[in-house]
């Protein structure tokens, strides 16, 4: 079955890429090329908003994407639904998942843990800023049943008279989970604000953001064997679980403020004033708290080696970081890219970070000295750098390096060619060197620098991207099958090839995301295809009124030993006893959009016992049976 699907999507795609190519864009497929499509065609109140993702060190070129208006996407409610990410999970929205597509990249400075939220939880390289003419509001409620399960979405942003603009977000979700123990509750919000004096020679930026998540934790079934072997699937029944009253409890919170003086020089020859770089200070506090929560402890889960009750745990590591960064740029902070032939921009500066853990009588002082180039060749080449390196502290002498060139063939239709390297010589979360629970303990303090390569080049064009990468990892750090952390001492070379296709003819859309990657480490298991995709139907009814759609999403990935799930360890570990996949996923949906408001319905998994119960994408952590789900969006635009 798994060759077959491989050739079928191959095929797919390299019928899509023509059939796009002999289209010609004419004014009737206008409608289905441009995102803003839906708000502009039938709601005669639409201002165009525009968003961009911010850095929180490095100002660079704003890059604006107009907010996508059509209801495409409107079922991918859930982020692990949207065809752009493939990831392995436990079965619900809300808790613990990982990409299946290998990827590494981490930030210069003390980390902890890295939380396998990567989807939901939000830090300040994640946040949004808006070019929008005067208010955007966007509300979004989801709710099914069978479990119950409820997200809502709200955002609003504001332009005060081109002086203030600030933006408010936040996401809350609940499901009471499909299995025993499997309830889920999380929040996260987040606040931004940006003022320029009109002089534009002062601004500021500050903006805050706070996670919470409360799952329970099953650990997952009993017995998958018995699980899989069964007749059919009863809602109702208590399936065996690992845990029966253990949760975790996690809060974070991350403040930054941003304050610079733009260096303006007057120019009596020319109308323009001379710009002479930014000056820029940086200050960001990070707290991070969670907790670990059983009773009436199993020791066949946890073993008989307790270090405090043998009846229950409540385990709590908590640690902050406050930092200071000042530096100066050539970059002008909030402004688009110029359409120059030549140029060349530089900032550098420095970093003093101060980490406390109590729990491991921990407190470190590091400075971490940067820089970052960016220059433009012959009004097509670019080519970007930055460092980082670490001074004292746990991660003394780590370093972070990224070269990448691009080969502009038309910046209009985003058309590029590219190449990147990152290189990182890092230690490991502290997690990995110091941990204390309950059940579990280590210092280990022997850990050499982890050595990672990693190489792509890419072609993309408004939209559509073919990818090559190439990682190289030496000493690099996981969790292994006993829950212990260890280090792959020998050389693991990982190969990923990576096609993202959208296609829009007339009224049918369809997006392919497809990965096919080798890696030669047992303990680096990656699946040799895993692919995604969704496909829609649009018309007009009510005499161009509304806009009716129908559509499906579906996933596959082929057989292999995906990384089991540690709830005490906030972690994945790996494993090479049971393989998953080769699995079909298909939802189904219908959706209506009527001026603001756009409504849809969807039933996900609808082959749940079509194929035999095999779905997992974790092992022991079944996804979730059929299920019917009900979705409103609502758009201000004025």
């Amino acid at each position: 079955m798994s060759r077959k699907v491989v050739i079928i999507t191959l095929l797919l795609l390299a019928a899509a890429f023509r059939t796009v190519a002999q289209e010609d864009e004419t004014e009737e497929d206008d409608l289905f090329h441009h995102t803003i499509d839906s708000a502009m065609a039938i709601s005669p109140l639409y201002l165009p908003t525009s968003y961009t993702e911010l850095g929180t060190i490095f100002f660079k070129p704003v890059d604006y994407k107009v907010i996508d208006t059509t209801i495409n996407r409107i079922a991918q409610h859930d982020p692990l639904e949207q065809t752009i990410n493939l990831c392995q999970t436990l079965g619900i929205i809300g808790q613990a998942h990982k990409f299946i597509n290998f990827t590494y990249e981490k930030e210069p400075g003390f980390a902890l843990f890295t939380f396998p939220f990567p989807l939901y939880f939000k830090e300040q390289e994640d946040l949004e800023y808006y070019d929008l003419k005067t208010v955007y509001t966007n509300l979004g409620f989801t709710y099914s049943v069978i479990p119950k399960q409820y997200m809502l979405t709200a955002t609003h942003t504001q332009n005060i008279r081109d002086k203030v603009k600030y933006a408010i977000n936040l996401r809350g979700l609940a499901s009471n989970g499909y299995y025993t123990n499997q309830r889920t509750s999380d929040i996260v919000a987040d606040a931004l604000i940006h003022y320029e004096i009109p002089s534009q020679i002062y601004g500021f930026r500050a903006s805050y953001i706070v996670n919470y998540y409360n799952p329970q934790e099953n650990g997952g079934l009993l017995s998958m064997e018995d699980f899989v072997k069964q007749d059919s699937l009863d809602p109702t029944k208590n399936y065996n679980m690992k845990l029966y009253h253990a949760s975790t409890r996690l809060l974070t919170h991350d403040l930054l403020f941003q304050q610079y003086v733009n260096i303006i020089a007057p120019n009596k020859r020319k109308e323009k004033n001379n710009y002479w770089g930014t000056f820029m200070h940086t200050f960001r506090f990070k707290h991070q708290r969670v907790n670990y929560n059983d009773y009436d402890l199993d020791t066949l889960y946890y073993g008989t080696n307790f270090f405090l009750s043998p009846d229950t745990t409540a385990d709590t590591t908590r640690f902050y970081t406050l930092s200071n960064t000042l530096q100066w740029s050539s970059f002008k902070p909030y402004k688009g890219e110029r359409n120059e032939r030549y140029f060349f921009h530089f900032t550098g500066g420095i970093t003093y970070e101060y980490t406390r853990f109590a729990q491991a009588n921990y407190i470190g002082h590091a400075l971490i000295p940067f820089a970052q180039i960016h220059t433009r060749l012959f009004s097509v080449m670019d080519i970007h750098g930055r460092i980082f390196y670490t001074l004292g502290g746990y991660q003394n002498n780590d370093l972070n390096a990224r070269a990448a060139v691009s080969w502009a063939i038309s910046r209009k239709h985003r058309h590029f060619l590219g190449a990147n390297i990152d290189y990182y010589f890092r230690t490991p979360d502290y997690s990995y060197t110091y941990f204390f629970s309950n059940t579990m303990y280590w210092k280990k303090t022997d850990w050499k620098k982890q050595n990672i390569l990693h190489f792509s080049a890419y072609w993309e064009r408004e939209g559509y991207k073919a990818e090559f990468s190439y990682y190289m990892l030496h000493n690099y750090a996981v969790i292994d099958e006993t829950w212990r952390p260890k280090a792959i001492d020998k050389y693991v070379n990982i190969i990923q090839i990576h096609l993202f296709a959208p296609i829009y003819v007339k009224g049918f859309g369809a997006n392919f995301n497809v990965w096919v990657q080798y890696s030669n480490n047992k303990e680096i298991q990656v699946p040799i295809f895993a692919g995604k995709m969704d496909a829609f139907y649009r018309l007009n009814i009510f005499k161009n009124k509304a806009k009716l759609q129908f559509g499906f999403a579906m996933a596959y990935n082929t057989n292999y030993y995906a990384d089991g799930y540690c709830p005490m360890l906030y972690s994945f570990y790996t494993q090479n006893k049971v393989k998953v996949g080769n699995y079909l996923y298909f939802d189904p949906s219908i959706a209506i959009q009527v001026q603001r408001i756009a409504l849809y319905f969807k039933v996900t998994h609808v082959l749940c016992g079509a194929i035999k119960y095999r779905y997992f994408t974790t092992p022991d952590y079944p996804m979730e049976g059929r299920q019917f789900v009900l979705g409103l969006t609502w758009r201000f635009f004025d």
